[in-house]
């Protein structure tokens, strides 16, 4: 049997079941990584903090009598000085850490070298304790810090530090050897550059990433996997993480094949030589020793996904709180109006075509599903979208909390268990996701929304091209200015009920 018929035969079909293979297997190896980095972090701060606690025992807290340990925290508050420590401490902290996160220290992707972090968390401590020491002399504090324990816990912060990066490296090192957390690597290229990042890849010992194939369009071999027009069909059978592009000078190819793969949820990385990229949504990067250049889908990444997720959470707490009698009295007129549930399960697609329920008021008949096959004629919208603006299965109530999207209120639950954001791209049903082609599948790089761009600009009344467009330039352009625009800008639309059917 030929390579290709191997890949058809034991592949699902489907662009939306690949991203759905791929997401699955990325949230499995993400949890793992964020328990365990957030469980280390913890190890080597109490590693820290019980290395101080030891020398303000010793050094310190003797002069005032010793520590109750049945009754710490009560013992500590009796003596005077304990509150210039602790600032001391605080400042230290905060600066060490600081300086330690800017070098990318606590990423769990990062290589573990231990000499040169060593000395980067030396260089740290250094810094943190000469700037605090600094501060604490401008504060004019009353006491005289010991300075055997200010020296003594340099040091012993300084074995903390490695004791950390041992247990991380021990731990990296066991990870890499199941089956179970693998970020699997596909190289494009067997060249000279592919084979040495391959290489590197093999030979990193703490690293995660594992070595899965070639794909070459002229070389042959035991671990070139295909062409590169089987790449799609390798990336869901491999649950690939990464993706290294050694040939950008085949333009052409190169163009069709990031298209092609940045629908799903893969880090792609080129290794770049000077020619004009398909994208202008890049970061550089170095990959080993080669600088790289990789696929950037949105601004919206690191700090600013953190104010954004941290807005979605306080502003739908506070709002299912502030409209929970609103939601019950809907809830009860749908219920006398029509037979159903009162609240629906819809199944959409989300961020990378990962599937969720979108929850919604039932706005229509009980068997409105049933009776879509029956109305398709009678669709009003282009594209692969489904829309009528008297459709016959609305009901009374329906009808009114369509209007002024009220129906819509229940996906701020969706908000706040994070498969939805306050603003973002509307989440299309499956069904809608199977015609979209690679362009449209762009909507998918941000976590989807209650409102947006497209609500602001017209709502239902706007072609499907046009909601499409307007989503990628929200993705593309995303800023907090842009975001307050499109949250007030939602208010007098929805209370004027434009565009809503």
């Amino acid at each position: 049997m030929s390579f290709q018929a191997q890949m058809n035969k034991n592949l699902k079909p489907g662009h939306l079941l690949i991203a759905e293979d791929i997401v699955a297997y990325k949230k499995k190896t993400l949890r793992i990584e964020m328990i365990l980095n957030i469980g280390l972090i913890a190890v080597e701060y109490l590693l820290y903090l019980l290395s101080f606690l030891l020398l303000f025992h010793y050094k310190v807290a003797t002069d005032y009598g010793a520590i109750d340990w049945s009754n710490f925290i009560y013992s500590l508050q009796q003596i005077p000085v304990t509150a210039e420590y602790a600032l001391l401490l605080s400042i230290i902290f905060t600066i060490y850490t600081g300086t330690l996160y800017q070098r990318g220290m606590y990423r769990w992707d990062r290589d573990i070298k231990l000499i040169d972090d060593m000395f980067t968390a030396s260089k740290a401590i250094a810094i943190s304790f000469l700037i605090a020491l600094g501060i604490i002399f401008f504060l004019k504090t009353s006491i005289i810090y010991s300075r055997v324990l200010i020296l003594v816990l340099a040091i012993l912060m300084a074995i903390s530090f490695f004791l950390s990066r041992l247990m991380r490296f021990g731990i990296l090192m066991a990870l890499r050897k199941t089956k179970h957390y693998n970020k699997n690597v596909l190289i494009i290229g067997a060249g000279r550059i592919g084979e040495q990042i391959r290489d590197n890849l093999n030979a990193n010992k703490t690293s995660s990433s594992r070595f899965i194939g070639f794909l070459d369009d002229y070389k042959t071999g035991k671990q070139i996997l295909g062409t590169i027009p089987h790449i799609e069909k390798l990336v869901q059978k491999h649950k690939i993480h990464e993706i290294y592009i050694t040939i950008p000078s085949e333009r052409g190819v190169i163009n069709k094949l990031i298209t092609s793969v940045r629908k799903y949820d893969v880090q792609i990385k080129i290794i770049p030589e000077l020619f004009e990229l398909v994208t202008s949504s890049v970061s550089f990067d170095h990959a080993f020793d080669y600088p790289c250049i990789e696929i950037v889908r949105t601004p919206l990444r690191g700090i600013n996904w953190f104010m954004k997720r941290s807005a979605d959470f306080i502003l739908s707490a506070l709002g299912i709180i502030l409209i929970s009698p609103i939601l019950i009295l809907i809830a009860a007129w749908i219920k006398i109006d029509s037979r159903g549930p009162i609240i629906i399960k819809q199944r959409r697609i989300g961020k990378n075509g990962a599937p969720f329920h979108m929850l919604k008021f039932r706005s229509m008949v009980a068997n409105a599903e049933a009776l879509k096959a029956s109305l398709q004629n009678k669709n009003e919208a282009d594209g692969p979208v489904f829309k009528i603006k008297n459709d016959p299965r609305i009901t009374r109530v329906g009808r009114f909390i369509r209007k002024y999207s009220l129906d819509e209120l229940p996906q701020l639950f969706n908000v706040l268990f994070g498969q939805m954001s306050l603003i973002g791209p509307r989440p299309p049903l499956p069904n809608e996701v199977e015609q979209y082609s690679d362009y449209q599948w762009r909507r998918f790089d941000v976590r989807p929304g209650i409102t947006g761009l497209w609500q602001v600009s017209g709502r239902s009344d706007l072609p499907f091209d046009e909601w499409v467009k307007l989503d990628i330039y929200y993705i593309e352009r995303w800023s907090l200015s842009m975001e307050f625009k499109i949250l007030l800008k939602t208010i007098p639309v929805v209370l004027k009920g434009e565009g809503a059917y």
